[in-house]
């Protein structure tokens, strides 16, 4: 019997190889789109002060990874500068056949204007202003291990609703995206929030809640960062705290708002389905 056995896996093995190789699979197809999104973002050079002197450092590692029901997907990357996060992108595309559809958005988190962009769409990318961070009540804890729970709940109260055919109220992971804790300056810790649609993890809204050094002690402050064209908003107990309309950038040769958003082509490397 053994013998027998022996002699019949070759014959099958024969049978169920061919000339062409197998199909990439769903996973595999995936991990190559994963792929391009990195080189899209390593492509980019941000500076956090306009005579471009001080580059930021580039994050290889994406802070998360988010699709959708519908074939949507992307990747976050963050720019770092002294331990904390000062640009945060999105490299996506959409599901369009045969090529996908490559879009980039970027946020800035600096509090002062950063450098002039060159790109990727052929545009300039020059914030004329840096980001407004606003207290949050409550007092810090002295430790780090005693901060992650207060930030956790601090992100509770926030409820986010964004306008999409309807009035959406979005859903908040309960995880941060992202922890850093600055080596220098008045930021000691700081969490990255997000908010996200029905249809998946796609992050529509990023909210930054930091610990910062005041000469009154600690205190918390937090900054809302925009990641859709829709308009968006954010409320504390029936209050609302922030809102930006629809947004729309017609294709200037300049953008000098904290968002920018653009198509930048085509991607040739479709996810295989099963």
């Amino acid at each position: 019997m053994k013998m027998i056995a022996l002699l019949i896996l070759p014959i099958l093995c024969l049978a169920t190889r061919g000339d062409d190789p197998p199909p990439p699979s769903e996973k595999d197809g995936e991990s190559r789109l994963r792929e391009q999104y990195l080189l899209a973002a390593k492509k980019y050079e941000f500076f956090l002060d306009k005579d471009r002197k001080v580059p930021l450092a580039f994050e290889p590692k994406p802070i998360f990874h988010w699709s959708t029901d519908n074939d949507w997907s992307g990747d976050l990357f963050v720019w770092m500068a002294k331990g904390r996060p000062q640009v945060i992108g999105c490299i996506l595309s959409s599901p369009t056949k045969p090529e996908r559809t490559a879009i980039h958005e970027f946020h800035t988190l600096a509090t002062e204007p950063l450098g002039p962009v060159e790109m990727t769409a052929k545009y300039r990318w020059e914030p004329k202003a840096g980001v407004e961070f606003k207290k949050l009540d409550g007092v810090p804890a002295a430790t780090a291990a005693g901060r992650l729970p207060q930030m956790r709940a601090l992100s509770r109260d926030l409820h986010a609703w964004m306008q999409a055919d309807g009035k959406w109220e979005l859903r908040l992971l309960p995880q941060p995206l992202f922890r850093y804790q600055p080596t220098e300056g008045d930021v000691i810790d700081g969490s990255l929030f997000t908010w996200v649609w029905t249809r998946g993890t796609d992050p529509e809204l990023i909210v930054a809640i930091e610990c910062h050094r005041t000469p009154k002690g600690l205190e918390w402050r937090y900054a809302p960062l925009r990641f859709t064209t829709r308009e968006i908003w954010l409320v504390q107990d029936d209050k609302e705290l922030w809102r930006v309309p629809v947004h729309r950038e017609e294709g200037k040769e300049i953008c000098t708002g904290l968002y920018t958003t653009r198509p930048v082509g085509k991607i040739a490397v479709p996810v295989e389905k099963k």
